[in-house]
């Protein structure tokens, strides 16, 4: 069964591109969706493009019609915590959609309305292999990755987010990723790098260090597959 790697920007996605072997590709809902080959890994490789719904919907294209195994997320992020570099790594505990705020029902951040539904938790296996790999010249922390349709850079809602949902960074698809494989009962895995601070300077850093965050995060997940039994069961025991 197919592993899925999907990446929102070609800044991201060309890192996959490079190190494997592409044996075919095809068109889908206006996405190429790459088959290709990783240290004994049948992987599918896609440019999702940005936002909560352009993930969603290539998540379960991926689910639907190649029937992968698990979906990988990777890219940049910003950082909602000052310890953080650029380039560092966030691994995903879980995640959550920031900008789904519904107070006059009196729910917390994150918590989608007539649901149960706020955090979701990745493929505790594919997290601790991730750990495992070694950045020399970067940090890698488990943490827990904050999703919304908005770039991030104004201090108030930075340090509201991390407050309330207890965040280590923000991007704008992982929780989107996350709810779309839970529902459909599919690992999952993010793995983010830092590119700026979500801060007032976010939208200079994250042009001039977008390609670092994309080479630190690439370089989390190839070590993942080289590292990783193709034959492994990545579903959490019953």
């Amino acid at each position: 069964m197919a592993l899925a790697i999907m990446s929102a920007m070609a800044e991201e996605i060309e890192h996959y591109l490079d190190a494997c072997t592409v044996v075919g590709s095809r068109e889908q809902a206006g996405r190429t969706l790459h088959k290709a080959r990783y240290h004994g890994h049948d992987l599918v490789l896609v440019k999702g493009g940005v936002g909560k719904v352009n993930a969603a919907m290539c998540t379960q294209l991926l689910i639907d019609v190649f029937d992968v195994g698990a979906v990988i997320c990777t890219g940049a992020a910003g950082a909602l915590h000052d310890g953080l570099d650029i380039g560092d790594v966030i691994v995903a505990k879980d995640c959550v959609q920031h900008d789904v705020t519904v107070e006059f029902l009196g729910l917390p951040r994150g918590q989608i309305p007539f649901s149960n539904l706020r955090f979701f938790s990745a493929a505790e296996q594919l997290v601790a292999r991730a750990m495992e790999v070694d950045l020399a010249e970067h940090s890698i922390r488990r943490g827990r990755v904050c999703t919304g349709d908005a770039f991030i850079q104004e201090e108030t809602l930075r340090a509201q987010i991390q407050e309330e949902l207890d965040g280590d960074c923000v991007e704008m698809e992982g929780a989107a990723v996350g709810q779309v494989c839970t529902l459909n009962d599919v690992p999952f895995l993010l793995v983010r790098a830092i590119s700026d601070r979500a801060d007032g300077s976010s939208d200079i850093d994250f042009q001039a260090f977008l390609h670092e965050a994309a080479r630190s995060s690439a370089q989390i997940v190839l070590h993942l597959l080289e590292a990783l039994d193709p034959e492994a069961s990545l579903r959490a025991p019953a």
